[in-house]
């Protein structure tokens, strides 16, 4: 077989062999994204929780974006006051959490659920606040963060 026949093989070889074993850039499907959603929000949710039984207002406050509202008109100087007044004033927190939808947008996610507080006060006593909850996360530096929450109460 003459060289030029076969370096030409060679090359259509290497060409075709090529293109099959490189795979195109695609995005994740709706799927997959939605399941990334999901674990990163529940994930979320507990370091939410967690942050807040430490009773350590400046980890729990890094969740929140600096843009966030509270109950629709809180400002985030204002949530962080209440918050720093609340862990002050408290022995213990226990925060339970149930989730029970989770709709991400393409620049959000809408988190709906129910929480129970357990609060027992440094100078004796307790109290416990439960209800529905809602949360509007959105993506800042990479890190899920709180743009909106919003705590009902059962009377």
């Amino acid at each position: 077989m003459k060289p030029h026949r076969v370096f030409f093989i060679l090359f259509i070889f290497f060409i075709l062999s090529c293109s099959f074993s490189v795979r195109a850039q695609v995005p994740p499907s709706r799927e997959t994204r939605r399941t990334e959603t999901l674990e990163e929000v529940h994930q979320f949710i507990h370091e939410y929780t967690a942050r807040f039984m430490k009773l350590e207002l400046d980890p729990f406050m890094e969740l929140f974006s600096e843009k966030a509202v509270e109950n629709r008109m809180l400002p985030y100087s204002d949530i962080r006051e209440a918050y720093r007044k609340t862990i002050e004033g408290s022995r213990s927190i226990k925060y339970n959490l149930l989730i029970d939808s989770v709709q991400p947008f393409p620049r959000s996610v809408f988190v709906m659920g129910r929480y129970q507080i357990i609060q027992a006060f440094k100078l004796g006593g307790e109290t416990t606040f439960s209800g529905d909850i809602q949360w509007d996360l959105i993506r800042e530096n990479g890190s899920l963060k709180i743009m909106e929450v919003n705590y009902g109460r059962n009377h």
